[in-house]
């Protein structure tokens, strides 16, 4: 009987069948979150909050398919929106994030205007935060 298959097959439309996609580019995401934080679980002179920080990063270039380098300043400014919060509560990795936009504006991957904004947006952050708390 089918019903006692461990796992669950779900059927395809008829425009998958007959679509000329290949599903062997298809990335399951979380298959590589787990493969990336085995990968980082391998670097010994890192901090945890280093390493909390390149998955977050990693996990959001994947899904956001960050491609070019043209891209990273729209990374950058999106990846603060998105985490921002998080990162102002850990000043651990707030920092892991400030030097890592650093390291890409050393290698030209990011401009100060850029790193302005990001860094705007992680203070704003940080001031809803602390009216969260004032209230």
């Amino acid at each position: 009987m089918i019903k006692n298959f461990p796992f669950c097959i779900k059927p395809m439309a008829i425009e998958q069948v007959m679509s000329d996609q290949d599903s062997e580019d298809e990335v399951d995401d979380d298959i590589a979150d787990f493969e990336d934080r085995r990968m980082l679980d391998d670097f010994v002179d890192v901090s945890k909050d280093e390493k909390q920080l390149m998955h977050l990063w990693n996990s959001f270039v994947r899904k956001q398919r960050v491609l070019a380098d043209g891209h990273v300043p729209w990374a950058c400014e999106a990846f603060s929106r998105l985490h921002g919060r998080d990162l102002v509560l850990s000043p651990a990795r707030f920092w892991c994030w400030r030097l890592f936009m650093i390291k890409l504006w050393n290698h030209g991957l990011l401009d100060g205007c850029t790193m302005n904004n990001c860094n705007l947006i992680l203070e704003r952050c940080q001031d809803e935060g602390s009216d969260v708390v004032k209230s």
